[in-house]
């Protein structure tokens, strides 16, 4: 029995314990609800990848595993203080029925290499408080045992309430928004297909491909390669003149792309007005040439099931293709050997002699990356990306999307076309498209602003960037030249070095000098005003890959700076605020971009007007001076006879 000193110590070390896994638990939520970008969570961690697993939901109910954490844990907290930490035997025992839980995942998270560390906090604060639950209750059984029991069911039943009724909330907001894009999306679409031109067919319409095997009729071709410019993938299923042509880049490891398959399968079954085709765009650089390296692929088998489907479609024509096309989503584009697409091709009524020879050969690779470089030149941000008479379907996210817009569509009784009609906009023209439809965000705050450009300017641009990366370096460039060039923009930039040095949200220190650069910007302002930041600031993006602090104090003689005074003022209090302020202000911001959590993810992140640019840079294209140009446009005609544009950087 515990000595009735000791009993406060156990409650305050249980209620600690309980509260540690509370919080790492509701830490995820917000993630998952308020989209808050937590340090060590970001894309491809092993933090997503756990809330992504099939361990990160609970099944049936399709709630968060977090979700259950937060009000169990909330629960033990009321019902041990409640308790006075004399928990009655039955809730002792629901303690180490969770304590078996905490080990079970453990034992996931250890074999699967999910260790998030908020997971880990959540279970290791769980296995603490049930070590001292069984200690405590060496103790006399609680005076009023109804009392913990009452407390724990209230706190779990009116925080698991709250939890639901938040989450719908936020999921109606966003519901809200992905349904004005569709309907958007769908007004294009009509739009474009009143009164366009059908362009002539030539050539033949189909093209026989022999089979081994007698397969029952269906409606998908194999496609000739066309004369003319064709905005089809090379199955199509469906007429050749479709009043309702579909064409979906896709991934068969795209947890997206699998829920949007449910309605592809729906149109294929009841609709014979509609024509669908299928390019590739795996998330795997071993395929796509647009998708960089990374230590671990998203996407790890992405590539080969891409490359099985299109030797299905070679070796067996359309139906083979169509056929593989559904097995691999069925199985997550996941499959170990060739001997289970063999099996897979002999359940199809095919002989697979030859098969694995044709998909590790040339030409599989050469049509997945193909398509790759077709889909970055539309201006692909991630899959599916769906195009309906070569208007881009935005929304497609919201609860049968895909078969609404074909029932708004089919309803206008549009006249069938082939391919050759469909112009889908280039990636420039997307850019732009993105941008204009963002909305115009207030810039957080900015403690220490850096300012190029006339105070009264009609356009502002507002650049996190870090002077180690080359994208935010060019991008920079960019932007100066236009402030020179024009005279109506105004540029003000902010840092976010990539590098856990002096930045939070990151895990890694990717460029080792980003600190040290963005802090030899700041202790310039700070000891010569703003002249010497902008020179401090030309000079790190042009010599930013010679970066040391020998050449940064030979520059900062050269620029009439006292060098010993710049380097001791690096570390300082002032220059570590600046950098900090920079670097915490994204959080302010909403979702950006679907998918995302809240904040900035990327560098450049570049804001003309407010509005987010989620793609500045395109090979060959001046995105930015294009934005810049219908940016100063709609600042002129919004404000006739001056040049004020609207309210910076407060």
């Amino acid at each position: 029995m515990v000595p009735d000193p000791l009993r406060f110590v156990w409650v305050i070390l249980g209620a600690l314990a309980a509260t540690a896994a509370l919080t790492s638990s509701f830490l995820l939520v917000l993630q998952h609800i308020q989209h808050v970008a937590l340090p060590g969570c970001g894309a491809e961690s092993p933090c997503a990848r756990a809330v992504a697993s099939i361990w990160g939901k609970i099944p049936g109910i399709n709630w968060p595993t977090s979700f259950l954490g937060t009000t169990y844990f909330a629960a033990a907290l009321a019902g041990w203080l409640v308790a006075r930490g004399a928990l009655p035997g039955s809730l002792r025992w629901v303690a180490r029925l969770g304590a078996v839980g905490s080990l079970l995942f453990g034992v996931i998270i250890a074999a699967e290499n999910l260790y998030c560390p908020y997971c880990v906090g959540a279970h290791a604060g769980n296995l603490v408080f049930w070590i001292v639950t069984e200690i405590a209750g060496r103790r006399s059984a609680a005076a009023r045992p109804r009392a913990p029991w009452l407390a724990a069911l209230g706190v779990f039943v009116v925080s698991s309430a709250a939890l639901g009724g938040w989450d719908a909330a936020q999921r109606a907001a966003t519901r809200a928004k992905g349904e004005r894009e569709l309907g958007q999306s769908i007004g294009e679409i009509i739009r474009q297909g009143q009164g366009a031109p059908q362009p002539p067919t030539t050539g033949p319409t189909t093209r026989s491909v022999p089979t081994p095997t007698t397969a029952p009729p269906t409606t998908a071709t194999a496609i000739p390669p066309p004369s003319g410019p064709r905005f089809e993938g090379r199955y199509r299923w469906g007429p050749e003149a479709a009043p309702i042509r579909i064409v979906l880049f896709t991934s068969y490891q795209c947890q997206d792309c699998l829920g949007i398959e449910p309605d592809v399968l729906r149109l294929m079954e009841t609709r014979s007005d509609v024509a669908i085709s299928i390019k590739h765009f795996p998330l795997n650089s071993e395929c796509n040439p647009k998708f960089p390296k990374s230590a671990r692929e998203p996407q790890p088998n992405a590539c080969w099931a891409a490359r099985a489907a299109e030797a299905a479609g070679i070796q067996y024509g359309a139906d083979g293709f169509w056929k593989m096309h559904k097995w691999l989503f069925e199985r997550r584009g996941v499959f170990r050997s060739t001997q289970e697409l063999e099996a897979a091709l002999r359940s199809f009524g095919y002989d697979p002699t030859g098969f694995e020879a044709v998909m590790t050969g040339a030409e599989t690779l050469r049509r997945v990356q193909a398509d790759c470089l077709e889909g970055d030149a539309l201006g692909l941000h991630f899959t599916p990306m769906i195009f309906v008479n070569g208007v881009e379907l935005r929304g497609w996210h919201v609860p049968q999307a895909l078969l609404r817009a074909v029932e708004a569509v089919a309803a206008t009784n549009p006249p069938p076309r082939t391919a050759a009609a469909d112009r889908p906009p280039t990636a420039l023209d997307k850019y732009i498209g993105d941008w204009r439809e963002n909305p115009a965000l207030r810039m957080p705050p900015d403690q220490q602003p850096h300012a190029l450009g006339p105070s009264d300017a009609g356009v502002r641009v507002v650049l996190w960037g870090d002077f180690a990366e080359p994208i935010s370096r060019d991008v920079d460039r960019r932007i100066r030249a236009l402030v020179a060039e024009r005279g109506d923009v105004q540029y003000t930039y902010r840092h976010f070095p990539f590098s856990s040095d002096c930045n939070p949200l990151l895990k890694d220190r990717r460029f080792p000098q980003a600190c040290r650069m963005a802090a030899a910007a700041e202790a310039a302002a700070l000891l010569g005003g703003e002249d010497a930041y902008w020179r401090m600031h030309a000079w790190l993006i042009d010599n930013a890959d010679g970066f040391s602090d020998d050449t940064l104090r030979a520059a900062a003689a050269a620029q009439g700076l006292d060098a010993a005074a710049l380097l001791a003022a690096l570390d300082g209090p002032e220059v570590r605020a600046a950098i900090a302020d920079d670097v915490q202000a994204p959080s302010r911001f909403p979702v950006l971009r679907l998918g995302w959590t809240r904040g900035i993810h990327g560098i450049p992140a570049l804001f003309v007007q407010g509005k987010f640019v989620p793609r500045p840079v395109l090979s060959g294209q001046d995105v930015i001076g294009a934005i810049v140009a219908e940016a100063a446009q709609t600042s002129a005609a919004t404000q006739p006879g001056t040049t004020t544009g609207p309210a910076g950087p407060q």
